[in-house]
């Protein structure tokens, strides 16, 4: 908190997604991660579908951060991230 009492603005708050593992490249098992970006400027083409690259946080299943990670990511299972007034956009 700063010397007024108020909190730092820490940017909006995202929610866990979960990936099937099917969803993204590569890895086992599902993939949960808090999206912090999605390169949305950069679409890959796998199979004919459209893949995205998305940098975020991996967390546990109890909760917790796992570290950075950069993923390639099925577009039909991404959606606009939050930006700091709630409202939603592509990053």
């Amino acid at each position: 908190m700063s010397k007024w009492g108020k909190r730092p603005n820490r940017g909006p708050t995202r929610p866990v997604l979960t990936f099937a593992e099917t969803d993204y490249r590569s890895g086992a098992g599902p993939l949960r991660m808090i999206v912090l970006r999605v390169r949305w400027d950069t679409p890959h083409r796998l199979n004919a579908e459209i893949w995205y690259e998305v940098d975020g946080v991996e967390m546990s299943p109890d909760g917790r951060e796992l570290g950075r990670r950069t993923a390639l990511v099925r577009g039909a299972k991404l959606r606009p991230l939050p930006d700091n007034t709630g409202h939603y956009r592509s990053s």
